[in-house]
């Protein structure tokens, strides 16, 4: 190995093991929803990496543009930073985190606190989805991982097959409105 995989190979180990320290709760849809302080739909539009000269991390700053709020102040643009991303020739990440990318049509439901290192959204890759097209030209919801998700059953998401994206859908997904007007449903009554 180089130099450079190694380096690179020991801070994702020391990240995960950080994040392995550390207990994730699984939240229902509902509850991301009402723990957001506000949520958010967009598209990314820059995703910039540099590596932090305090922790030696590599950081990614996201910057939103053309936001539309369902809750909460927006702006008509805005920025966070994660870990994670490649610079200088390293490509850091933690395992399960979503990779943004210039582009994405997310929807974010983002913490009080929107400057943690692990980025933020409420529960983490809990609060983040991205909005993909369908053949038929559909806006469908996928989760953290670009999985595609069905129907909201009760409080929970229902995902579709295994697979990345669409693709994988043997029938239709999750439209954005339908997940919208939920999320909107769930705000109002709390």
């Amino acid at each position: 190995m180089g130099k450079n995989t190694s380096r690179a190979t020991t801070l994702v180990i020391l990240l995960a093991s950080h994040l392995a320290a550390s207990t994730v709760t699984p939240l229902s849809l509902r509850e991301v929803s009402t723990r957001a302080s506000r949520v958010t739909a967009g598209r990314v539009e820059r995703v910039t990496a540099r590596r932090d000269s305090q922790s030696g991390r590599i950081v990614s700053r996201i910057e939103i543009a053309e936001a539309r709020a369902l809750a909460g102040q927006t702006p008509g643009r805005f920025s966070f930073e994660m870990v994670g991303g490649t610079a200088e020739g390293i490509r850091q990440w933690i395992a399960g985190f979503p990779a943004f990318e210039a582009g994405d049509q997310v929807v974010l439901f983002l913490a009080q606190d929107t400057t943690t290192p692990l980025g933020p959204t409420v529960g983490l890759w809990q609060g983040v989805f991205f909005v993909q097209k369908d053949a038929g030209g559909q806006e469908i919801i996928t989760d953290h991982a670009r999985r595609p998700l069905v129907e909201i059953r009760g409080e929970e998401l229902v995902r579709g097959p295994a697979g990345r994206g669409l693709a994988a859908a043997s029938s239709g997904g999750l439209t954005l409105e339908a997940f919208l007007s939920q999320v909107r449903a769930w705000r109002e009554a709390r």
